[in-house]
């Protein structure tokens, strides 16, 4: 019963006392306006606890304007720092490609070099071979396998082929035939 009694003597002070008070300086406020006086205004320089409240409301906004500052310098910072990156990375992205290029090129003069060297030893295999009587050649062949002895026969002239062959075994001469002729289809 005691607290119905305080929540009673609470609702009596709001509804009689604390809304209508509320109410009236609400009513003044808006009349004192249409009157041209700027009751905010007025009553920050005039009230002590007002003048204090709206003064930490514009330290609070200073100081989160400050810092709103800070963030957008390092932002700033930031969006130069990306830029310098990209920069940097186009420029190395670059150097990848020109560096490719020059491997291409690199690996194409290795290739003409040893094709180069690869023609110059079959000059002098061929050369060799020629000089060579064909029973030295047959004889040398003997101990050669097919691959090795077809890889000669092809770098040598058509009548030196024949006169090879016909000093080797008949029978090894026809497989290196057969071999000829597959791999002059």
């Amino acid at each position: 019963m005691k607290q119905n009694e305080k929540s009673s003597k609470l609702v009596w002070f709001l509804l009689v006392i604390f809304v209508p008070a509320v109410f009236a300086i609400t009513v003044f406020g808006i009349v004192l306006s249409f009157m041209g006086i700027d009751v905010v205004e007025e009553a920050k320089n005039k009230i002590p606890v007002i003048n204090t409240v709206f003064n930490e409301d514009e330290q609070d906004a200073v100081t989160s304007n400050g810092q709103e500052k800070q963030w957008k310098s390092k932002f700033d910072e930031q969006e130069d720092y990306i830029k310098m990156l990209s920069a940097d990375l186009q420029k190395k992205e670059k150097e990848v490609t020109d560096l490719k290029t020059n491997i291409a090129l690199l690996e194409k003069q290795v290739e003409d070099a040893e094709a180069s060297v690869k023609g110059e030893e079959n000059a002098q295999l061929k050369k060799l071979y020629e000089s060579m009587s064909a029973k030295d050649a047959a004889a040398v062949m003997t101990e050669m396998n097919n691959n090795q002895v077809l890889s000669i026969l092809t770098l040598l002239q058509s009548e030196t082929q024949a006169a090879i062959l016909a000093k080797l075994d008949a029978k090894r001469a026809a497989e290196l035939t057969v071999l000829m002729a597959n791999n002059s289809l």
